[in-house]
């Protein structure tokens, strides 16, 4: 239910955010009412802390913290207040090695095993389709993201790297052909900067602290639990601090004041105050998305070197920068070279306020921007024959397949030369529209985002700015849908018989035989499953991927259902012809099959059986 709760809140966050860019709020004329709304969503939304730093091409024009860093203590919020920065740090592990690469020591192009034969991962494609170095960067190794055994894995600011990657390697298989399909995770990331660490001879912080925060004048930020973070932090809703298994992709804390600095950085194309950093052809380099499918045919947005590419409504501007979230916080760093300006927003919230401040934002920046839209091209028949229903190909956590193989699934249809897509349960709608034979713009973010592709396995599928999808028969992920309803249903409608007919037999009411045996054996069965996923509505991550109650209780429950689920089906296969009330018996006979092929469902992704521990 935990894993079930989370999936749906990522597809709430997704419906919420492109509801967002669809009908987003008037755009502010000065700073002053930029400064005046921004405000007001914060205490509106009641988000205690923002930090925010707006930099233009004559430097950074408005650096502040808004609210309180500590409600309990009254301790004001300012522009020296430290936020986690969380996934904006792998910005930082892409930086590292394009300077590697322009002193010559790496090339994007070099093998993983050559780099670094020491970490130990698994790729059915090696010989044919090696793992490269820009598929670390690019998170297109078909890696799967962190298992919850190392989420779970103790770690201090002592920890070194080698030791983390060293622990629980199972993550490192790739699910599908290396530079095809992307999926965003947190292992590639630490594995490129234990290949800085090989390549320098240091350890990777201290390696960035050189090259970047103390010639960018970072003095403060760091990826450590520091004592200036503890003097400046904005309190978050944990009270312990989070420490990261791997910390470069992660564990940063910085400062509205010093990330104002990196946003120069960047729009200046690798160079600050006077001095050049970086070459230009690599700040170039790693704002472009690469090694996936789509980007051969025309595909825009995606990401690049742990560099986001996006865009905002129909403008037709690519927007660059990275997204973090976690622990309570959230942050976005977005800069756009070609109006040489960009912000840093830092929360210690994850609530809606964050989403409608950065909206807020894009729509200031953006304000004296003219849409041109390209005037649309007819439908390519291959386009006009592409409604049906769709599932992803590129789950970022394979163990989520069985939620996400239908709440991830989108529903397209055709019109009026425009390609529709909304997500199966509706929510919102796209209006794509074509530019070539096999490119689509997504107006939501004005650039070409959508294109079919030849996956090597899958074959031809569509390909949505980093994600891919294939054309699933309607009768196939309806019918899960109609399984998991009248599973859920008969369920219910069992449980509360039981209250009925439980208390009756107890006190002799009735009789024993096959009229309770093809009752009890079901209501068994659906016990044990509300019990199984029930046992991680409130464990953590860190206690699912631990021997905890929780974690046992799952992995017990997840192979005792299926046990059940046999005891239930041939109860009812062998009172087929004793005198039982026809309701009671039919009840009996469909819910035991509803069991048997939810069963089947599970066990086909994995999870009967699952061992949060160790896998």
């Amino acid at each position: 239910m935990k894993i079930l709760s989370q999936a749906l809140a990522l597809l709430s966050l997704l419906v919420f955010s492109q509801t967002l860019f669809a009908d987003g709020p008037v755009a502010p004329k000065t700073l002053n009412e930029l400064k005046i709304a921004i405000e007001k969503i914060r205490t509106e939304t009641n988000t205690p802390a923002v930090g925010i730093a707006l930099v233009d091409k004559n430097g950074p024009y408005w650096v502040a913290g808004l609210g309180e860093a500590n409600v309990t203590k009254d301790i004001k919020a300012d522009a020296d207040t430290m936020f986690p920065i969380a996934s904006v740090s792998k910005m930082f592990v892409g930086l590292a090695i394009l300077k590697l690469v322009e002193e010559g020591k790496l090339n994007l192009n070099d093998k993983l095993h050559d780099l670094a034969p020491d970490i130990q991962f698994e790729n059915p494609w090696e010989k044919t389709n090696p793992i490269l170095l820009v598929h670390l960067l690019e998170h297109t190794t078909g890696w799967d993201d962190l298992h919850l055994a190392e989420i779970s894995y103790k770690v201090t600011d002592a920890s070194t790297l080698k030791d983390a990657l060293a622990a629980h390697p199972d993550s490192r298989k790739s699910r599908w052909v290396p530079g095809t399909r992307h999926a965003y995770g947190n292992t590639s990331p630490a594995v490129s900067a234990y290949i800085v660490e090989k390549v320098t001879g240091k350890k990777f912080e201290d390696y960035v602290q050189e090259s970047f925060f103390n010639p960018l004048q970072m003095n403060t930020t760091s990826f450590y639990n520091s004592a200036i973070y503890k003097a400046r932090k904005a309190e978050l809703t944990s009270a312990e601090y989070p420490y990261q298994k791997y910390r470069p992709s992660g564990a940063m804390n910085s400062s509205a004041k010093e990330m104002a600095n990196f946003l120069q950085f960047m729009i200046f194309r690798g160079e600050f105050n006077g001095q050049r950093l970086l070459q230009s052809a690599s700040i170039d380099r790693m704002e472009k998305p690469i090694s996936n499918l789509g980007a051969s045919v025309g595909i825009k947005s995606g990401y690049g070197l742990h560099n986001m590419t996006r865009g905002f409504q129909d403008y037709g501007i690519a927007l660059y920068g990275h997204d973090g979230g976690g622990s309570g916080a959230l942050t976005a760093f977005v800069y756009i070279p070609e109006l040489q300006t960009g912000y840093v927003v830092m929360s210690n919230s994850i609530g809606p306020g964050h989403w409608k401040i950065t909206e807020l934002i894009n729509q200031f920046l953006l304000k004296d921007v003219k849409k041109s839209t390209p005037k649309p091209l007819n439908l390519s028949p291959k386009f006009s024959e592409m409604a049906g229903i769709y599932v992803p190909l590129n789950p970022r956590k394979e163990i989520l397949r069985f939620t996400t193989d239908i709440l991830s699934a989108i529903k397209i249809t055709v019109k009026d030369q425009h390609i529709h897509r909304s997500p199966l349960f509706g929510g919102w709608a796209s209006n794509d529209y074509p530019i070539a034979d096999n490119l689509l713009v997504n107006p939501w973010t004005g650039l070409p985002s959508i294109a079919f592709v030849n996956d090597p396995i899958k074959g031809e599928s569509l390909q949505i700015d980093s994600d891919l999808y294939k054309r699933t028969p309607a009768v196939i992920v309806y019918g899960k849908i109609v399984l998991i309803s009248l599973l859920a249903i008969l369920i219910l409608f069992n449980i509360a018989c039981a209250l009925v007919w439980i208390p009756r037999w107890l006190l002799g009411k009735l009789a024993n035989g096959g009229s309770i045996v093809v009752r009890l054996w079901p209501l068994i069965t659906s016990l044990t499953i509300i019990i199984t996923f029930a046992s991680t509505v409130f464990a953590t991550h860190i206690q699912l991927g631990s021997l905890t109650p929780a974690s046992i209780t799952f992995f017990i429950g997840s192979l005792f259902y299926p046990l059940f689920t046999a005891f239930s089906v041939l109860s009812v296969y062998k009172h087929r012809t004793t005198p039982i009330n026809n309701l009671v018996y039919w009840n009996g006979a469909v819910i035991s099959v509803l069991h048997a092929l939810f069963a089947l469902y599970l066990a086909c992704y994995g999870i009967i059986g699952f061992r949060g521990w160790a896998e």
